[in-house]
């Protein structure tokens, strides 16, 4: 199971590379029709959602699409929307649901729960599955078959849908070399980070529960790091904001606290996370920060650092778990287990 996880890591270039396939002409005139519906009052409220790495993914869009939109945009739990407030999916919502199959069970429920959503879209692996059938605009990132835990479905759907987040918001002319520049990134950070895993795993050890910390579009990257540690090395994790860390989990820090930090954009946030850094030491703590090449003169001093080459900044998230999916393989052996196997769940979750 290992190697077979191992290889899905490895294919991550050439899936990310395909994806410059998606951007064309008519794709581009669909998304600017949608846009044109969404300005003019047809569309008016947008919903992302999704489950897991899946629901994770679209969280910078989220952020993002926020600020860009006329429209209030919402992010769902997919079991929570179709619990809870199924009646929002009516005329006059865009959703756009993310699944890597697009046969998850809480997926096929919002597929058959749609009272006449007036835009569905689609981000799925493959291009015929249940969601991709329910969708008018369904977008495949044709990743290749994925039998562990999810790591280029995940890489590539995030991709998807900052392609998807940039045609709507009318500045995706820069799209394809984003693209192309992130698949150099991804392939030039596999091949160095193998080196450092060692000494990443002595830093943090496998044998204590691991918090994972980031702000912004970087909270992504935190949710899906701990998503990824419990699955595949069946280690005890939580993910929170770097505000959330504050009011109260701060407590947990003494000797024996591990901690990853994800510093994401260096913009707004970067002394607070540079702080909760400085705090996690001073109290006894340990962190490993993952953060942006151009943020090495902040971080000087700082402690243990995993630098990322440089990406459009909404494509970050991409780079930032690929630390996590190679370190897998060395804690879970630690820990007696086999990488990335399923020993109580599926790949496909069928059980809601």
């Amino acid at each position: 199971m290992s190697q077979s996880y191992l290889d899905e890591i490895a294919e991550q270039p050439a899936a990310i590379r395909k994806l410059g396939r998606l951007v064309t002409p008519d794709l581009m005139a669909e998304v600017q029709g949608i846009r044109a519906a969404i300005d003019k009052g047809e569309v008016r409220h947008i919903i992302l959602t999704g489950m897991g790495g899946s629901l994770f993914s679209a969280y910078g869009t989220w952020l993002r699409l926020s600020q860009a939109l006329p429209v209030p945009v919402s992010l769902w739990d997919t079991s929570e929307l179709i619990q809870q407030a199924p009646a929002v999916l009516t005329a006059g919502a865009m959703v756009v649901a993310i699944s890597q199959s697009g046969e998850s069970v809480e997926l096929r429920r919002m597929s058959e729960l749609d009272a006449g959503a007036s835009v569905r879209i689609a981000i799925t692996n493959t291009r015929d599955n249940t969601l991709a059938r329910w969708a008018s605009l369904a977008l495949a990132t044709e990743a290749g078959p994925e039998r562990t835990v999810s790591t280029k479905t995940y890489t590539a759907g995030l991709a998807a849908l900052y392609i998807l987040e940039r045609l709507l918001i009318g500045d995706g002319d820069a799209l394809d070399g984003e693209i192309a520049t992130l698949a150099d990134a991804v392939e030039t950070l596999l091949a160095a980070l193998p080196a450092k895993l060692d000494e990443t795993l002595a830093f943090l050890g496998h044998d204590m529960p691991l918090t994972f910390i980031g702000r912004g579009a970087s909270y992504a990257s935190a949710m899906m790091a701990a998503l990824v540690t419990a699955e595949a090395a069946k280690a005890p994790t939580q993910a929170l904001s770097g505000g959330q860390f504050r009011h109260g989990p701060l407590e947990m820090v003494r000797e024996g606290f591990r901690s990853m930090l994800f510093l994401g954009d260096p913009g707004a946030t970067l002394d607070l996370n540079l702080k909760t850094v400085a705090d996690i030491a001073r109290f006894g703590g340990r962190c490993l920060v993952v953060a942006p090449q151009e943020t090495a003169p902040a971080l000087a001093g700082s402690g243990p650092v995993l630098f990322l080459p440089a990406v459009a900044e909404g494509l970050l998230p991409v780079l930032e778990i690929l630390p996590i999916q190679l370190l897998m393989v060395p804690m879970a052996l630690a820990r007696g287990f086999e990488p990335a196997k399923f020993l109580n769940g599926s790949k496909v979750t069928v059980i809601e």
